[in-house]
């Protein structure tokens, strides 16, 4: 049918839309109110903070968003330093970690070989564990191959693979067809030119949502910086430090507000522009197979 009657709705149906609307609505503005509250404290002098945190700026400071820029400092590290450092991993750990998880998930969906069920079980294993129990172990490991505090070695730690992307390219990778893989081997072509030219533009949409998703996690990650890269304070890390002497330090907790919202701006802003993509693809890519 073209058109599909929509039923009449009755009174209870109609009651337990308005609760679920009213509920929904409850629970997104107690997730708006942090981030206006964020923003209220960030256009107030540290005396008027300090005084009453809950209340609206008497005199709205705007010039605090521009002290940002000359006055957030940690370590002999302003913002320009620490947006580079921020720029430079989540570019670097996401491209490692998503090259590694497409070439190790596309031979295990696509091919059949001894022991792929039992790798796969690996993977599936692996992320069932939290990621804290093998965090000593981890950085033991790390530390002893040289590679703390090392730009130019710690981005193989980031080549991971067998994690969460692994699984959802799995399940894209499945749900590609087969015959576009045996029509260009009949032309042809090689294993790695089927992979690259065949299968991955057909997968672009799904790398590119696991892509965005991953930035979001490492744009927020100050614990990679304050574990593995001390020397390279990224801006998670530094609004982490930040955070713990502005207590001391005369009108620094506005200017701290300040640089949370300027350096949240990217990720709403990305989110905002790519969530149907996300959605779509994540979702779809998890559940074929």
């Amino acid at each position: 049918m073209k058109y599909l009657k929509i039923q009449r709705q009755t009174p209870a149906m109609k009651a337990f839309i308005v609760v679920f609307l009213v509920f929904f609505a409850v629970c997104a503005f107690l997730h708006v109110l942090p981030l206006l509250w964020a923003i209220s404290n960030s256009l107030k002098t540290g005396m008027e903070y300090f005084d009453d945190n809950m209340s609206l700026p008497k005199t709205w400071q705007f010039v605090n968003y521009l002290r940002v820029f000359t006055e957030f400092e940690i370590r002999g590290f302003d913002y320009f330093n620490m947006l580079f450092n921020s720029l430079w991993m989540l570019v670097v750990s996401v491209v490692a970690n998503v090259f590694s998880s497409a070439i190790l998930a596309y031979p295990i969906a696509r091919y059949r070989f001894p022991g792929k069920e039992f790798l796969y079980s690996v993977v599936i294993f692996a992320n069932v564990i939290p990621i804290i129990g093998s965090g000593a172990a981890s950085f033991k490991m790390i530390d002893a191959l040289g590679m703390v505090n090392n730009p130019a070695t710690i981005w193989l730690s980031w080549a991971g693979g067998f994690d969460f992307a692994f699984i959802i390219f799995y399940g894209n990778f499945k749900g590609i067809s087969m015959t576009y893989s045996e029509a260009a081997k009949i032309d042809g072509a090689s294993d790695f030119r089927v992979f690259t030219q065949i299968i991955l533009p057909q997968a672009f949409p799904c790398i590119t949502a696991i892509a965005i998703q991953q930035s979001f996690g490492v744009w927020n990650n100050y614990s990679r910086s304050m574990i593995y890269l001390r020397d390279y304070p990224n801006l998670a890390y530094g609004l982490y430090l930040f955070n713990t002497e502005a207590n001391y330090i005369e009108d620094s907790k506005p200017i701290y507000f300040a640089a949370a919202i300027i350096s949240a701006i990217p990720v709403i802003v990305l989110y905002s522009c790519s969530q149907k993509l996300i959605l779509t693809n994540v979702t779809a890519g998890g559940l074929k197979g």
